[in-house]
């Protein structure tokens, strides 16, 4: 299969004044299809790196390319879900989910795709309410549609459950992965919440920070939909506890060596003078 996320050498300053690179030196491939997770402390650089897939953010040095072609700017063919769902508060679902389609100019052809999504993340007793009127994770739902309606190869999702209650982000969890596998979208998505990443990716990799880089990675090999009380679960769920643990070790031991070198340099000058 080839690959359908190639990201090359890409290392990544906000300004000229940083000393040292929010990312550095990130090198990933990304199957067509796939399901990944990016999952790091706040501050590795995950949502930085998900905006250059989405074409917001231009890299300083190497490149994103999807299909083949270099990522300079977003396209309706990767699609990405923040935080909040972005809605527009006058509208009605059915108007916020066909606003893609409506830029796109295709939307009297593929009025049907609309519906049929709104019935297919649940909210076919909704459509013609105002977005204003319901509740966050129907929302988020309405985004949701309103992300697949262009019929992406791409779904970029930059923490989007995190506001719900851990009721409705478990169910959007699984409804998802589950969408993104049944059909072939492939799918990235920034998380710090180490249950979400095993509950959706076949593939979880893991950044450090300071400055960002991959450290990791660990392959999910569960089937859609995961039961997340089994015992195999747990255990991706542990190790990967346990790699963030041995990251962290590592970062304190670097920061005492650095402290260290920093006082000899102090006491060698004070010799010296």
């Amino acid at each position: 299969m080839s690959s359908n996320i190639w990201i090359s050498d890409i290392t990544h300053y906000y300004n000229k004044k940083q000393t040292s690179p929010t990312l550095d030196d990130i090198n990933l491939t990304i199957p067509q299809g796939q399901l990944t997770a990016l999952i790091g402390r706040s501050g590795c650089g995950k949502s930085t790196l998900l905006q250059m897939i989405a074409g917001l953010l231009i890299p300083t040095e190497g490149a994103v390319r999807i299909s083949g072609h270099t990522v300079t700017k977003p396209s309706a063919k990767w699609n990405m879900m923040f935080q909040k769902p972005s809605l527009y508060p006058w509208m009605t679902v059915r108007e916020n989910a066909a606003l893609g389609l409506v830029f796109a100019g295709t939307y009297k052809q593929k009025k049907e795709r609309v519906e049929e999504l709104l019935d297919m993340v649940g909210l076919a007793d909704h459509k013609d309410k105002n977005v204003q009127q319901l509740s966050g994770g129907q929302q988020q739902r309405v985004a949701l549609a309103r992300s697949l309606a262009t019929e992406p190869d791409v779904l970029l999702l930059d923490e989007p459950f995190s506001a719900l209650d851990a009721f409705t982000r478990s169910a959007l969890q699984t409804e998802v992965a589950q969408i993104c596998h049944d059909y072939g979208i492939t799918m990235v998505l920034v998380t710090h919440d180490i249950e979400e990443a095993v509950a959706m990716a076949d593939n979880v990799v893991i950044m450090n920070h300071n400055p960002g880089r991959i450290v990791g990675s660990m392959e999910v090999p569960l089937a859609y939909p995961r039961d997340r009380g089994t015992e195999e679960f747990g255990e991706l769920k542990d190790y990967l506890f346990a790699e963030f643990e041995k990251i962290d070790q590592a970062k304190q031991a670097e920061l005492a060596a650095l402290e260290a070198q920093k006082d000899i340099q102090q006491t060698q000058q004070a010799l010296a003078s």
